[in-house]
């Protein structure tokens, strides 16, 4: 379990793999506005590491 998006993407890239499948299983309006911002989000993660 992970607290955050930026947590659960540097989990996933500990485990030595090379592919990162951002498929969301529900909605998270609690954290962004909508899927479009948090594609985004996911994209500047993804950028940055």
């Amino acid at each position: 379990m992970v607290n955050n998006l930026e947590e659960a993407v540097k989990e996933t890239l500990s485990s030595n793999t090379d592919i990162v499948l951002f498929s969301p299983a529900c909605s998270s309006f609690d954290m962004f506005k909508n899927y479009e911002e948090r594609g985004k989000h996911f994209k500047e993660i993804i950028n940055k590491l």
